[in-house]
This record gives structure tokens, sequence and C-alpha cells, in this order.
């Protein structure tokens, strides 16, 4: 697939996205998985240097991807030296390896870069973790543009759709709400939930024009997390009651998060002349996707436990 594209992560909610994405504008385009339990996914463990190295260096895709982490904020806070090998020593494995072959390099980051104390952060705001979580994301943030300067590093936050695990807020509020059952949601976390068939067309579009650097690709509209949830619970046809709104100090977590995490898309607008739009648009189009999607889910993998020490 010399020249092709490959999306490493490529069967998770943003890879799958991608993937589909590249191919659908003609891209040759590989998925890279940590344990394939299918046909046409690569095996690809970031954390094995070598055999990163190796698999590009035969592939030699002109643009990698990599949505791939561990996203488990609480494990990355129980657990830093364990998940600093994905979150950072793997992507750098990536980031070394696309600078030996030339290829290009994008690198999906997170609002928890920033402390959460004002929200509509733009690309040039100092960032501030307040977890290890986002201190692994600033690392890794670095060390891709430290590796390449043409990298491109995406942060995102929030990004819904179909999936094959319901591990997404827009899954989860569904099927809880689809039972019957109550759900606490947080009040006073404020982000934007980001579509990520929108996600993917907008990095597909900025990758297209050359764009390098840090870029903010989220959704239009900054919501709190509990009115979130009713807009799904309205979309899905749903009783939006059983939606609490409680403080977010009621989640037993020992994990600071962001409470004001929104981030405006300014630069990425200006770059390809659109970004991901609001919330009630991307959870129509996300009901409409459902059949497709049910139909495509049929070619996935089945899931694999995550990353854990060696």
């Amino acid at each position: 697939m010399q020249g092709g594209i490959l999306v490493v992560g490529g069967a998770g909610l943003v890879g799958d996205a991608l993937v589909r994405a590249w191919r659908a504008r003609g891209a040759e385009t590989a998925a890279a998985v940590l344990r394939p339990r299918g046909p046409g996914f690569l095996e690809l463990d970031m954390r094995d240097a070598e055999r990163v190295r190796a698999v590009l260096a035969e592939m030699r895709p002109r643009v990698v991807a990599v949505p791939a982490a561990n996203p488990h904020v609480d494990e990355c806070e129980r657990r830093p030296a364990e998940t600093r090998r994905v979150n950072v020593e793997g992507t750098l494995n990536v980031a070394r390896a696309c600078r030996e072959i030339g290829a290009r390099m994008i690198f999906f980051s997170s609002d928890y870069v920033f402390d959460g104390a004002r929200g509509s952060y733009t690309e040039e705001d100092p960032v501030s973790p307040l977890n290890e979580y986002g201190r692994q994301k600033v690392a890794a943030e670095r060390g891709v543009l430290d590796a390449d300067a043409r990298g491109l590093v995406i942060r995102t936050t929030g990004v819904y759709g179909w999936q094959a695990e319901p591990k997404n807020f827009v899954l989860q509020v569904r099927e809880r709400l689809s039972a019957g059952l109550e759900m606490r949601v947080a009040a006073d976390v404020r982000y934007n939930p980001t579509y990520a068939e929108d996600l993917a067309a907008t990095v597909v579009a900025l990758c297209e024009s050359g764009a390098s650097g840090v870029y903010h690709v989220v959704g239009a509209d900054a919501l709190a997390r509990h009115e979130f949830a009713a807009r799904v619970a309205a979309a899905f046809g749903l009783d939006a009651r059983l939606v609490r709104p409680v403080p977010s100090a009621e989640f037993a977590s020992p994990t600071l998060r962001p409470k004001l995490s929104s981030l405006r898309a300014d630069k990425a607008r200006a770059a390809v002349g659109t970004v991901p739009g609001g919330v009630d648009d991307g959870l129509r189009r996300m009901r409409a996707f459902e059949p497709a999607w049910r139909e495509h889910a049929k070619s996935l993998p089945a899931a694999a436990p995550p990353p854990t020490s060696r």
C-alpha cells in the first residue's frame, strides 16, 4: 500500500470513521488494531518499537493516523507508568517510525490538556492538565511535533456515534433510557459533543490541505453533559425525565477532571471551510446512518481487551 493511509486503532469509534472517510475518497487505507479477530485488519502493538518500524518500513504509507490510545482516565491515574507505555511511548514509537520513512503523522489528543477553569479554549492557550491522562496527551503532542514539524495534532472531545461496543456517551444514554432506567448525569461539566463522522471528514480535509500543528476539531455546540443527555433522549424518542442532573462531585472517582473544557474550532474552519456541526444535526444523521452501520459492523473484529503492561 505504498503511498496509502494507515489508521492505528482502525476499529475504534474514531478510527473506523477515518478508515471509511478515506476509503470513500478513493484512498487505499489499512486499519491496524491491537488484537485483530477477523480478516482485513493488521495486528500492531504500538508499544513494540521494532514491530512498528518494520510494519511502516514495509507498508510505506504517506499518512499514519493514530486515534489508538488507552482512554481510561482513572486507570491512567492509578497506573501512570503502564499507561504511558501506550499513550506516550507507543505514540512516539509511531512518530519516530513515520519520520524514518517520510510519512506524515496525525495524532488525536483531548480537551483534557486544559484545566477546565473557563472553557472556549483556542490552540494558542497554554496547556494545564489536571490529571495523568491529560499530562500524557500533552507529552505525546509535543513528541509528535518535535519528531516532525509536518505532524498534525487534533484535539477533540465528547466523540459519539455508532461503535461495536456501546462505550460512547450517546450509546450509554440510549441503552440505559431504553431500559427505563434513571441516569445521573453531571450538570456542571460543559464540553463539545462531536459526531464521529463529522470529525473524520474534517480531519481528512485538514490532511489533504497540508495543515500541520495543533487544530481543535469539535462540535459546534458547547453543552452541559446533562443537557446533551436530554438531547439524546429527544433524538431517540426516549424519556428525558429519566435524566437526573447532579453535581460531578457525586461521582466517585480518584481523578480530577476539567469542568469547562469546551474548545473553539475557528482555526480548522478557516483552514478547510467546515467543522463538525451541532448536536441536533449530528444525532439526526446518526439515527439515519444506523441501518448502514449495522451492515458495516459485520466486518469489524470482535472486541479485544485493553492493553496491559507486559
